[in-house]
C-alpha cells in the first residue's frame, strides 16, 4: 500500500463526544490534520486535553463521532472493524506508555508475533525477530519473558515489535512516559534511529519537551482542539 500523492494520514473536522452523567462530553472539536510520508510529528498537550483520544481515532482503533480519516490511501470510517485491523495489519506499527507486550511470550516471541500475523514469503519471523533485537540491543536478551526485562529493556522489546513488517507508519503514545531520564533518552535515539532507516512516518503523543522538540513537527492538542504553533 503506497500513497503517491506522498500523504500518510489526512484528517478532515474529526469530533469525538461521549456520554459522560447527564451531559455529552465532546474530547475532539473539529480537528483537521495532514501528514507527509516520512515526517516526524508531535502532539503535546496537558493531560485530558484529547490527544491520546485522537492518537486511537488516527490509527483506527477507534471511530470519530463525525469526520473522516484517510489513512495510507484508505477511508477508515467507511471500514468496519475487521477491515480496519487489516489495514492496521498490513501497514501500521504502535508503541505505548505500558509496552503492551505479552507475558507469556519471550521478548523473540513478541516481536516474531506481528512478523506471523502478516505472513510475507520473503521474511522468516525468527531471523528478523532476531535482528530487531539484536539493533536495539536485546540479543543476549531475546528468550526472556517481559517480567525478567528491565523497563527500557521492555520498551525496546516494544520498539522492535513496532518495526517489525516495516510498518509504513508509526504512532506512539508517550513511549518514554514510564522510564528514567537516561534510559528514556536511549530509547529516544532507538526510536529515530530506526524511524530514519526505515523511511516510516512517525506520529508520537509525548509530555516529555525534549522529544517534542526532536520531531520535524509539533501540534498542540487544547481542550480537544488542534493548532499549530508558530515557529519562533
Amino acid at each position: 500500500m503506497s500513497d503517491k500523492s506522498g500523504i500518510s494520514l489526512v484528517a478532515e473536522q474529526l469530533t469525538k463526544t461521549v456520554s459522560s452523567g447527564d451531559e455529552p462530553l465532546t474530547i475532539l472539536k473539529g480537528v483537521r490534520l495532514q501528514i507527509k510520508q516520512g515526517e516526524s510529528v508531535a502532539i503535546t498537550g496537558a493531560s485530558g486535553s484529547g490527544k491520546s483520544t485522537l492518537l486511537g481515532i488516527l490509527a483506527g482503533l477507534d471511530l470519530p463521532t463525525s469526520g473522516t480519516i484517510r489513512l495510507l490511501e484508505r477511508e477508515l470510517t467507511t471500514l468496519d472493524e475487521d477491515q480496519r485491523a487489516a489495514v492496521r495489519a498490513e501497514g501500521v506499527g504502535f508503541v505505548f506508555q505500558n509496552f503492551q507486550l505479552l507475558p507469556g511470550l519471550t521478548a523473540l516471541e513478541n516481536v516474531m508475533l506481528p512478523l506471523e500475523i502478516r505472513v510475507r514469503s520473503d521474511v522468516r519471523p525468527e531471523i528478523e525477530a532476531l535482528r530487531l533485537l539484536t539493533a536495539v540491543g536485546l540479543e543476549n536478551r531475546v528468550h526472556h519473558y517481559p517480567a525478567q526485562l528491565s523497563g527500557g529493556e521492555q520498551q525496546r522489546v516494544a520498539l522492535a515489535r513496532a518495526f517489525a513488517g516495516q510498518p509504513q507508519i508509526l504512532f506512539a503514545d508517550e513511549p518514554t512516559g514510564n522510564l528514567d531520564r537516561t534510559t528514556g533518552t536511549q530509547v529516544e535515539d532507538l526510536l529515530f534511529q530506526l524511524n530514519e532507516q526505515s523511511a516510516t512516518t512517525l506520529v508520537l503523543v509525548t509530555h516529555d519537551e525534549r522529544l517534542a522538540q526532536r520531531c520535524q513537527r509539533r501540534l498542540q492538542m487544547t481542550d480537544g482542539v488542534l493548532s499549530e504553533p508558530e515557529v519562533q
